[in-house]
């Protein structure tokens, strides 16, 4: 056996020729490395122009060239140069590898980290797992280079100019033999043969869901278009796109019960102040503030051209300039409009959405008029919202619950709090869907009377449940509440009887609640306090603030 007095190996010995694997980007000429290091990994690509150079202005240079400009210096790549990438050896097995002209089989890797990183204090050293960004598949193809990216969007974006909201899961990254967690929403880029954006926001959203629930499954590509064929009257390969019909179709098989809402359906009442387009807006809002992921459909204006499927996966801070359109479109009691506390929709103030785009980097926080980059003349069009199976009551016909019992005669918001708002005092409602497991442990750790903690504890719930949080003007910046309405998520809306998903009224001072076995509409347990500490925290385990 040949001996050595080497402590380490040399790994750019497994790297190909003229690269390393460790390789630290600084300020220190950084435009200069990032092209040079796009160079080593595109060198089989490039084709020289008249003066003999490389040209680096190719889609699939740029793309990389401008996620590495976004991370913050220093950095240290990691490359794994042989990488088994499952979504891109999936499409070479069932597609590439049947081409005339050959596509390498393997992908490459790139790991980011804070700072300065060398091999020996990668091998040597296990406290660095805060210095890890994420990691970027880089795919030998000629577009759509970008595979499968999970990237920390504190590491991408200045949030102290840019306050977002957005929903994320926690990955397992193996490096090398060590294991890494980030937190991210993953990212790829259509390859323009065996996936469309239509396709890649259903990998996406696939990829989100089966690593955040045992419920769901990792998907391949090659299954996604299996399930698209038997939906379709012709061959999907190499693919033309999905229609969002089509796309509903797909997540049912899968698992889903999704609900697919189109701008032409949504109802246009003449004395109502809110458009259809606001209406849907709101709808949106409410399933991206329960900290779902919702597939978006964007169309040309007048529906002439091709259409984008875009991911949306939070929302932007509060606009203030947005409360006077809100204030003009709050719901009153008609039947008693001269004494009834107007209600202000919270979603009519927000109007920027985090969304994940396959044509721009990641984690773009856009407003809801120019959601696409590309075409500014884009509008939504079809909303696709994959809920669990038993989310039987969807947004709109919460909606339309939660305001007939803040209006009802006997249980209503105008019942309860003469006591603490003033006389036609405006509120502001919030609304969300949760699991009844987050919405119990975090009023229980926040709330500060006992016995509303005990109650928010033992009432029965079911796995899911929507929930309307009531708000004075000056407390919503806070978002500080004053009580909230929780109904079942698993029933469904019945017409004339609003009141039968009841599970919890609270409001100042009084609370009640409804076990499954009461009759409908009956509030037999109501329990009445005296308390100075009204106001409680608005929930926030649905997103994560940036």
């Amino acid at each position: 056996m040949k001996e050595t007095n080497e402590t380490f190996i040399n790994i750019d010995d497994f790297a190909g020729e003229d690269e390393e694997l460790f390789i630290t980007i600084d300020n220190d000429d950084y435009n200069a490395k990032i092209l040079s290091f796009c160079k080593s990994i595109f060198s089989y690509k490039m084709v020289e122009d008249k003066d003999g150079q490389r040209d680096l202005s190719k889609n699939y240079v740029s793309e990389l060239v401008n996620l590495l400009k976004q991370l913050p210096r220093p950095f240290t790549i990691v490359q794994e140069t042989y990488y088994v990438d499952a979504t891109f050896r999936d499409s070479y097995y069932n597609y590439f590898s049947n081409q005339h002209f050959p596509i390498r089989r393997y992908s490459r890797r790139l790991s980011f980290f804070e700072g300065y990183l060398d091999f020996e204090k990668f091998f040597s050293t296990d406290a660095f797992d805060n210095e890890f960004m994420g990691s970027c598949v880089i795919n030998p193809l000629l577009t759509g280079i970008i595979g499968r990216t999970l990237i920390n969007p504190k590491f991408l974006i200045d949030f102290s100019q840019l306050h977002a909201y957005m929903r994320l899961s926690t990955y397992k990254v193996h490096v090398y033999g060590k294991t890494f967690s980030v937190k991210a929403f993953p990212y790829r880029m259509q390859d323009e043969e065996t996936m469309r954006c239509t396709e890649v926001t259903m990998l996406n959203i696939l990829d989100y869901y089966s690593n955040s629930y045992p419920n769901y499954r990792s998907v391949v590509p090659s299954e996604i278009l299996e399930s698209e064929q038997r939906h379709n009257h012709e061959r999907v390969l190499p693919s033309k796109g999905m229609t969002y019909p089509v796309l509903t179709k797909v997540l049912s098989e899968f698992g889903f019960e999704p609900k697919l809402y189109n701008i032409e359906s949504v109802d246009e009442f003449t004395l109502s102040k809110v458009s259809p387009e606001d209406e849907m807006r709101r709808w949106l809002h409410y399933y991206v503030e329960s900290g779902i992921p919702v597939a978006l459909n964007l169309l040309p204006s007048g529906n002439i051209g091709s259409g984008h499927s875009i991911v949306c996966i939070g929302h932007g801070k509060l606009n203030d300039n947005l409360w006077g359109k809100a204030e003009n479109n709050k719901w009153i009691s008609w039947k008693n409009r001269a004494s009834c506390h107007p209600i202000i929709n919270s979603a009519d103030l927000y109007d920027e959405y985090v969304i994940v785009d396959d044509n721009i980097p990641i984690y773009q926080c856009r407003n809801i008029n120019e959601l696409s980059a590309l075409y500014l003349d884009m509008k939504l069009q079809n909303i696709a919202v994959p809920l669990y199976k038993r989310m039987f009551l969807d947004a709109p016909d919460a909606s339309s619950i939660i305001r007939s019992v803040l209006h009802d005669e006997k249980i209503g918001i105008d019942v309860w709090t003469d006591k603490f708002l003033e006389k036609n005092e405006d509120i502001v409602i919030r609304m969300f869907m949760a699991s009844s497991h987050s919405l119990k442990n975090f009023r229980v750790s926040t709330l500060k009377n006992e016995y509303i903690k005990a109650t928010y504890a033992i009432i029965p719930m079911p796995r899911f449940v929507w929930v309307c949080e009531l708000y004075r003007k000056s407390d919503y910046n806070n978002l500080e509440a004053f009580g909230e309405i929780v109904i079942d998520a698993t029933s469904t809306a019945s017409i004339g009887n609003d009141l039968k998903n009841i599970i919890m009224m609270h409001y100042p001072n009084v609370i009640g609640v409804r076990y499954p076995d009461q009759y409908e509409n009956q509030f037999d347990d109501m329990a009445y306090f005296d308390d100075d500490n009204v106001l409680f925290p608005g929930f926030n385990k649905n997103l994560s603030q940036i």
